[in-house]
């Protein structure tokens, strides 16, 4: 039975079941369930105290059971008891999505239903401002920590009516902390194996009309096989004033600096000597204005991305982006939300080394959605993006979706969406292999789901997705030779998908989840996995927090057309904090408990694609410390 056919019966399957629970007998019993629990003693704690609120799927605050999108979230208390080392690295815990990595430290490139190309084609923001290099397009993923943010929201499916260029895979939001009232500080520091040590320290204060935050983190590793070592340090801060009681205005800049040492790939001789490596510098700059006009929401954004970076092989560049956008959302009625916006960038970009040259490029677009309600339990969206690029031209991008609460807790979902992604500098006219006619890459993505909750206790989510895509850009023969090859539109993709995730709570001590995503690509395995299994479990208590997590990797291959299978394994991660006094905690983390070999495919530019040994059983350990104001 082909992959295919494995899909379609478990989606029927799940549907079915979530069909047969939506039913008046099971919404009943639900509501008895529910009626027993309000009688239980004040002091038991709930798991969702109101509706989940995100920002990325629609540009606004909104539950997730009202979005037409399949959307995870990762919760503040998930990012805290993690010792995972990038926002990234951590998304990959989310359905639908696989990190590809050369090893503990350094890239972890995002990769959302089988697309990625290091960051290209599943865009990565941070508090809504893209996060993308100019010349490239990719995102240095490995620049995103930890030690200022307060939830990740990740968006699975085309996203540009709302995000423009390279959010055909999805979106992958990094929300940074927010400041309360009074002091805050917090610090955390430790080291473990392979030499690896770190160093994160943030302080906040806000007071009745200002407030203002700043953190470092510093991190280092010999790395886990020869010549994978790392050092970095991220240094972000910000400050805000209310102008009004309905109006923000918040400047802020980061900068990151790591350099890494990228090891042999496990199936190159051990002979050779390893000896690539990379330096980033990255840097951004924004202000911002948010609030409301009358009933209107506003918000508008000029943000500055910035960088310098330096490789092995004599590669020498500097890039920056300069962004504006502007963002609207008013009800003129009862039951209408109506949105819309624009966005302008300019990217400019310089090689220092061979080949020298300067290059820039500007795009932009506006957009309109809207939302309508005709009745309590429907909700019908839609929007539409006119977006121009100065070299290939227009793109008209419509999205459409429908939202069903079916009682019982029941939500069902179906939405469609278009997504593109302009060509980039480099493939434009920076090598001997770009082509200045490329066109956008484009995809439609098809797809329905549910979402259930069974009171306090549980909550399932399941998706059934279908992509389809073409003008992706890759090498091929060119008819003007020399050189024999060039990029071009040649790539397509038809992908086919389930994710399902379930996640469950008990009086707020004992937590657990399992998540499932299975992906048929049509023979462009390379890379994509086929099958992504996790599953998690809890406990939080006054005398210590434990958390064991594991995931499986299956039908995975260096090829396509499934040739070059790559070992399945399973990953189980630990970490465990445990309270020792005045605030302070002390904590440990071991990755790979089970000390399981297991490899990754990255698709590495300059000849490096290839498999790359992941970490045996390593751990971490050190104190973490709050002060009062936490």
């Amino acid at each position: 039975m082909t992959r295919l056919r494995r899909c379609a019966m478990a989606g029927i399957i799940i549907v079915s079941a979530a069909m047969v629970l939506a039913s008046p007998a099971g919404a009943a019993g639900g509501e008895k369930r529910k009626q027993g629990r309000k009688a239980k003693k004040a002091d038991s704690l709930r798991v969702w105290p109101g509706p989940e609120i995100v920002v990325t799927g629609k540009r606004f605050r909104s539950p997730v059971e009202e979005c037409a999108r399949s959307v995870s979230v990762l919760g503040r208390r998930r990012v805290r008891g993690s010792h995972a080392n990038s926002s990234t690295d951590l998304a990959g815990r989310c359905p639908g999505v696989f990190v590809h990595r050369t090893g503990r430290f350094g890239r972890s490139d995002v990769c959302i239903r089988g697309l990625g190309s290091r960051g290209r084609r599943s865009l990565v923001l941070v508090g809504g401002r893209p996060e993308t290099m100019a010349l490239y397009g990719c995102t240095i993923t490995h620049s995103f920590l930890l030690h200022d943010v307060e939830r990740i929201e990740v968006v699975r499916g085309p996203s540009s009516v709302l995000y423009g260029s390279g959010a055909i895979g999805g979106v992958m939001n990094i929300i940074p902390r927010a400041v309360g009232p009074g002091l805050d500080l917090e610090m955390r520091g430790g080291g473990g194996s392979n030499g690896t040590g770190v160093a994160t320290g943030r302080l906040a204060w806000g007071g009745e009309r200002f407030y203002a935050a700043a953190s470092a983190d510093r991190r280092v590793s010999d790395g886990h096989v020869e010549h994978s070592g790392y050092r970095g340090y991220d240094v972000i801060g910000r400050a805000g004033a209310l102008l009004s009681p309905s109006l923000r205005f918040e400047i802020g800049g980061k900068f990151f600096d790591g350099y890494k040492e990228e090891p042999l790939r496990s199936t190159d001789d051990p002979a050779t000597i390893a000896r690539t490596w990379n330096d980033y510098e990255r840097g951004s700059a924004e202000a911002s204005l948010a609030g409301q006009a009358g009933e209107i929401d506003v918000e508008a954004r000029w943000y500055r991305n910035f960088g310098e970076h330096r490789f092995d092989d004599g590669w020498h560049s500097r890039d920056r982006t300069d962004g504006l956008a502007v963002h609207l959302c008013g009800r003129p009625v009862d039951g209408l939300e109506v949105g819309g916006g624009a966005d302008l960038r300019l990217l400019w970009g310089e090689s220092l080394g061979a080949p020298v040259g300067e290059w820039e490029k500007r795009d932009g677009g506006i957009f309109a959605t809207a939302e309508y309600r005709p009745a309590a339990a429907v909700i019908l969206s839609g929007g539409l993006r006119l977006h121009a690029d100065q070299y290939a031209g227009r793109e008209l991008c419509p999205s459409a979706g429908i939202v069903l609460h079916a009682g019982g807790s029941t939500v069902f979902r179906a939405s469609v969406a278009r997504g593109f992604r302009v060509p980039q500098l480099n493939e434009l006219f920076m090598f001997p292999v770009s082509n200045p006619d490329l066109e956008a890459e484009r995809v439609w993505n098809v797809e329905a789901g549910v979402r259930r909750s069974f009171g306090d206790l549980l909550a399932v989510d399941l998706s059934v997705f279908r992509m389809t895509g073409d003008g992706f850009v890759d090498l091929a023969p060119n008819p003007d030779a020399p050189p024999l090859f060039r990029f071009d539109n040649v790539g397509e993709v038809f992908f086919t998908g389930i994710e399902a995730s379930a996640d469950a709570q008990w009086r707020g001590l004992l937590s657990g989840g399992l998540s499932l995503s299975l992906l048929d690509t049509d023979g462009r395995t390379r890379g994509r996995p086929g099958v992504t299994a996790g599953a998690w479990i809890a406990v939080e208590h006054e005398r210590g927090t434990a958390r064991l997590e594991g995931r499986r990797i299956d039908e995975y291959y260096a090829g396509d057309d499934e040739t070059l299978p790559i070992d399945a394994w399973t990953v189980l991660d630990l970490d465990v904090g445990i309270p020792v006094s005045g605030g302070a905690v002390f904590w440990v983390g071991v990755d790979n408990l089970a000390g399981e070999r297991c490899d990754v495919f990255v698709d590495l530019p300059s000849g490096q694609a290839g498999l790359y040994r992941m970490p045996g059983r390593t751990f971490v350990a050190g104190l973490r410390w709050s002060g009062p104001g936490r």
